[in-house]
């Protein structure tokens, strides 16, 4: 692609972007801004061949490859007090600033070293988006590049986090926007979400805040929720009880025949995820209805 052609379509990259809602499980609507073909295709190569030398820490359990849900609770599973912290709108409390910190900060990690100041305020202006309104730049949910980006970002967070948290027996992990932390000890994790606070106030980069609402404490006396799947009292990790039923009745009525197509391409997504975490489970609903999900609805098996 000519160099002014990719100019251009970094100093209008804010300008391409198709902004929608969808709406939360727990109520509202997340905002959407995805980027136009031609902005989504330099992101992806970025992405690929420059981005990829970024640092992530090993707390950080999502976005990337060899991790799942599954490996982010088993970190937690064998404790019995839980710690969930909610960040607030985290993409967009990652500003332009964050992006050009960590692309200087990690500058001989990229392209083999040969990235210039040039380079690092075009990705930036490419993989950041611009408020027409407040004329900040942040990371959008719906790059490509920010999944991978927001990793980079919170590296140094994860690591101080990392080191406080062995120093008080608490695990932790970072599963995107949501922080676990999990004990044996009683009390401490109040004493965590207090130090927290703290300095999360003091630190002007990034900006996070917390999300009050979705911060919780939980036991093995309660039920404990890490990412969507359930530590339970026995410490295995499990889909939970109400997903359980609802899988049974889908696939009650994929043996009768009862499955529209789309359906039938839903339940595939299910069975291929919940395998991913409870494969035990997915082992007794072939038994228990003699079916091959393999054959039964193309159904692909994924390693844990």
């Amino acid at each position: 692609m000519p160099t002014s052609f990719l100019l251009k379509l970094a100093a209008t990259a804010s300008h391409r972007y198709k902004r929608y809602t969808i709406p939360k499980r727990t109520g509202g609507v997340r905002t959407i801004h995805h980027p136009a073909r031609e902005l989504k295709l330099i992101q992806g190569w970025l992405l690929e061949n420059v981005l990829t030398g970024l640092p992530v820490h090993g707390a950080a359990t999502a976005y990337r490859k060899g991790s799942s849900i599954r490996r982010n609770a088993e970190r937690h599973s064998t404790n019995n007090y839980l710690l969930r912290v909610d960040f607030q709108d985290f993409f967009p409390s990652l500003r332009g600033t964050d992006v050009l910190n960590v692309l200087r900060t990690n500058r001989q990690r990229l392209a083999n070293g040969d990235v210039t100041d040039a380079d690092i305020t075009f990705i930036r202006q490419i993989v950041c988006r611009r408020d027409p309104l407040t004329r900040t730049e942040f990371l959008t949910i719906g790059a490509p590049t920010s999944p991978h980006l927001s990793n980079a970002i919170m590296f140094d967070f994860d690591e101080s986090w990392s080191l406080r948290a062995r120093d008080w027996e608490v695990s932790y992990t970072r599963y995107a926007d949501d922080l676990y932390f999990s004990t044996d000890r009683p009390g401490v994790l109040r004493e965590v979400l207090e130090r927290l606070r703290e300095s999360l106030n003091s630190v002007a980069s990034p900006a996070l805040r917390i999300n009050n609402q979705k911060t919780a404490f939980s036991s093995r006396k309660r039920r404990r929720l890490v990412a969507g799947l359930v530590l339970t009292s026995e410490r295995r990790i499990s889909i939970g009880r109400h997903k359980k039923r609802t899988l049974k009745s889908l696939v009650w009525k994929l043996k009768r025949g009862e499955l529209q197509p789309e359906q039938v391409t839903s339940l595939r997504g299910w069975i291929s995820y919940v395998h991913s975490v409870e494969p035990t489970f997915v082992e007794a609903l072939q038994r228990k209805y003699d079916l091959n999900f393999a054959s039964n609805i193309t159904w692909e098996t994924r390693g844990q």
